[in-house]
């Protein structure tokens, strides 16, 4: 026990000296550098991988990176960001009045708009809250096994899962009772209400010209007068249905699973036998026919709108109406192609994962295209204009949320361009910078090597001013130790 102390209190010593030396040592970097900015419009530093910063005081934005890839914070005059990777980022945007929180993406998040908030911890808890123009605003509350709310009409629920509890206006059902569950619950949809007992084994179905029973898997039925009639017997083998009875198209439907299914209505049948292996439709509508013998491996089927063929996974195709599909080997090779009236987006995928897209919009005269070689790189066009390019792209999630809050952490190099010639690069997170814009060009080693070049201002830095050699307008001048000389 003495000696865990003893470790625990060297420890802590360790702790209080490394912890207020590291505080000192950015904030002397940032006092000596971040402050005293000699150019109005444009300042860059580059102190990796402890912190970089960027002043761009015509547009009134400023950007840090701190410790590489792993803060970086950003303000602009409608908009600010703050990302602490991997767990936490903050999108604040005054202008549209929104909000948006990531908490160990994807499991927590906080969304706020002028319409809603909404905010989630799976599988724990969520909330939400509706702000429309209502004399009662819709609100959902769960902390999991807790859960409340109240529905538009000002109606208040609540329960304790599995205990006890009132859910209204929830996944569809006007309102679901529970006690126990799954011993009891009762659901009511419109005029039809459903009491389950020792869900999902007993049922029983009441309501206008409707009822139902079930005892599963034996056997259970439901129906309604005039619009369906469903039967089965040892779920999931045998099924009988007659749906839809209120259309123009009813549908009846007799299966022995596996071995038979047959499925009829006025122009259509389909029949499978073994199922799902080998199965046949034919539609008299779309002079549709298609038969697998046996699904997945040989697929053929002919129509006004749809041809196809199959011979998985060597060969096959799918010709339809504004769509293509093809693939080779697969999955070494597979091909998609979509053009409707306005646009068209041609995908080439190989080993599923790499990938190259090309996307355009005739209208609007744009296009964009991607080309991803996973696990090596990834490369965009974008539709406005400018390129993206990553090193090395381990996990190829082509999601907004992931980008912010993990993406950065994964590369190596990364490097992205403006539709008016604009660019910045970062390698090793940012230990290697370059950007280039309106005000000039700024390549950094962190803070062992520096150049710029402005307008009318050219400099080389050796651990900035040790060594520098520069010029400003018609003037040279170099530095040594600190000491400009003309």
């Amino acid at each position: 026990m003495e000696s865990a102390n003893k470790r625990y209190n060297k420890q802590k010593i360790i702790f209080n000296i490394i912890v207020p030396f590291y505080h000192f040592l950015v904030f002397t970097f940032f006092i000596m550098y971040g402050c005293a900015s000699t150019h109005p419009k444009y300042e860059t530093k580059n102190f990796q991988p402890f912190f970089d910063y960027t002043f761009d005081k015509e547009r009134n934005i400023k950007r840090y990176n701190l410790l590489g890839p792993f803060v970086t914070i950003e303000t602009q005059p409608q908009r600010e960001e703050s990302i602490y990777r991997p767990f936490y980022s903050d999108i604040e945007d005054k202008e549209k009045d929104t909000s948006n929180i990531d908490f160990l993406y994807p499991l927590g998040s906080y969304k706020r708009t002028p319409e809603e908030r909404v905010s989630r911890f799976t599988p724990l808890f969520n909330s939400r809250k509706d702000f429309k123009e209502k004399e009662e605003k819709k609100r959902d509350f769960g902390f999991f096994p807790v859960f409340g709310g109240k529905t538009e009409d000002g109606e208040k629920y609540g329960g304790l899962f599995p205990i006890y509890g009132n859910m209204k206006k929830r996944f569809g059902k006007d309102e679901i009772k529970f006690f126990l569950w799954p011993i009891y619950m009762n659901v009511k949809e419109d005029k039809t209400e459903t009491t389950d007992f020792i869900w999902p084994i007993f049922s029983k179905t009441t309501g206008e010209q409707e009822k139902g029973f079930k005892m599963w898997p034996l056997f259970g039925y439901k129906e309604k007068e005039g619009v369906y009639y469903k039967r089965y017997f040892l779920w999931p083998l045998i099924h009988y249905q007659r749906t839809g009875l209120d259309t123009t198209r009813p549908t009846e439907y007799t299966a022995f699973l596996p071995f038979y299914a047959s499925q009829s209505s006025p122009g259509r049948v389909t029949k499978s036998v073994l199922w799902p292996f080998f199965n046949y439709l034919h539609d008299e509508d779309e002079k549709l026919t298609m038969r697998d013998f046996p699904w997945p491996l040989i697929q053929k089927g002919e129509g006004e709108n749809l041809k196809v063929f199959k011979v998985f996974p060597v060969f096959g195709y799918r010709y339809k109406q504004e769509l293509e599909d093809r693939f080779f080997l697969w999955p070494i090779y597979t091909y998609k192609r979509e053009y409707p009236e306005d646009s068209e987006r041609v995908v080439h995928r190989f080993l599923l994962i790499s990938k190259y897209e090309r996307e355009i919009w005739m209208k609007d005269k744009k296009g964009s295209s991607q080309l991803r070689f996973w696990p090596i790189f990834n490369y965009k066009n974008l539709k406005g204009g400018g390129t993206v390019f990553h090193f090395p792209e381990i996990i190829p999630i082509d999601s907004e949320g992931f980008e912010r809050n993990y993406g950065p952490l994964l590369r190596l190099y990364e490097y992205s361009s403006g539709p008016k010639g604009d660019m910045e690069s970062r390698f090793l997170w940012g230990l290697y910078s370059h950007k280039k814009n309106d005000f000039g060009e700024f390549i950094s080693l962190s803070f062992l090597v520096n150049y710029e070049k402005r307008e009318d201002e050219n400099i080389f830095s050796i651990l900035n001013g040790l060594l520098e050699i520069g010029k400003k307008g018609n003037k040279r001048y170099f530095k040594i130790f600190y000491i400009p000389f003309k």
